[in-house]
């Protein structure tokens, strides 16, 4: 959905408040401290403050925000749900920065909600089953062709660096998951498999690392040699690869440096737009993450 539907759609507070009630309690307001329908809404004060209701039971107050990613915030509704339009519409994600000038708001202001939607889309939880292709990358750090002044050599590439670790597994024609790990072990690989694999029903693909050994006992499981060709008789890993270069576009186009403690939400957000592309994203969003 693009700005300009999503500002007629809630062009003030009150409508974006009006929308979300109805979306929540369809028509039957509930606490959601006791889940009592006894309640009633406050009267607006001299602030103009609105959508604030009282409970009769638990003597609460709350908002229709109340457990969603807009709770606590002080950002206008709108706004809000303009930054959830820009993000699910930009395919190689948005800085805070980029957020901020956008909306007019301070930086920080900006890197807050954004925090909150990508931790919400991670929450898309995907079970692949069929033909599996799984592959490991590295995210961050400076490109490869750069040298290491202090040393001087070519700065490292791949396993061995300082950079990020990453495996991730999509189903082709269906989901991919990606993971922030701390090794590239046999264990690790084959732990993060089986929790978002059914193995039983699963064939894997993978590239010839030793690291996919050990989940490859346990599944049935093929191997591509990728120095000799990309793809032999239907087995390849272009599909997780294609996954990879659309994370490390993202990294080097529009936020350039992430700390190791954010990555799982950069990632959660890559996946959840991959997922669910070719659909309203904002309107899914929207809707599953304000009921």
């Amino acid at each position: 959905m693009d700005l300009i539907q999503v500002m007629e759609m809630f062009p003030d507070q009150e409508a974006c408040i009006a929308h979300l009630e109805r979306l929540r309690w369809k028509g039957s307001p509930q606490c959601p401290h006791c889940e009592s329908t006894s309640v009633k809404r406050r009267n607006e004060n001299a602030m103009g403050r609105i959508g604030r209701w009282n409970c009769h039971d638990c003597h609460s107050t709350f908002k229709r925000t109340s457990g969603t990613i807009f709770q606590g915030t002080k950002i206008a509704l709108q706004k809000g749900f303009l930054a959830i339009s820009l993000m699910t519409n930009a395919k190689k994600s948005l800085s805070s920065c980029q957020l901020a000038r956008d909306l007019g708001m301070k930086q920080k202001a900006a890197w807050r909600p954004m925090m909150r939607i990508r931790a919400e889309m991670g929450k898309d939880n995907v079970l692949g089953q069929g033909i599996i292709e799984a592959d490991e990358t590295y995210i961050g750090g400076k490109r490869r062709k750069d040298y290491d002044k202090e040393k001087g050599v070519p700065r490292k590439r791949g396993r061995g660096t300082a950079k990020d670790a990453v495996i991730g597994a999509v189903a082709r024609g269906g989901k991919v998951v990606a993971e922030l790990v701390s090794d590239m072990t046999g264990e690790t690989i084959a732990d993060f498999i089986k929790r978002g694999v059914n193995t039983e029903d699963a064939k894997l693909y993978t590239d010839q690392f030793k690291g996919d050994n050990d989940i490859g006992k346990e599944m049935e499981h093929e191997t591509i040699n990728r120095s000799e060709k990309w793809e032999a008789d239907g087995v390849h890993t272009n599909t997780i690869e294609g996954f990879w270069s659309f994370v490390k576009r993202a990294w080097y186009g529009s936020h350039h440096h992430y700390s190791t403690g954010y990555t799982p939400l950069s990632l959660a957000e890559a996946c959840y737009k991959d997922n669910y592309r070719g659909t309203n994203i904002f309107d899914k969003f929207r809707t599953e993450s304000m009921e």
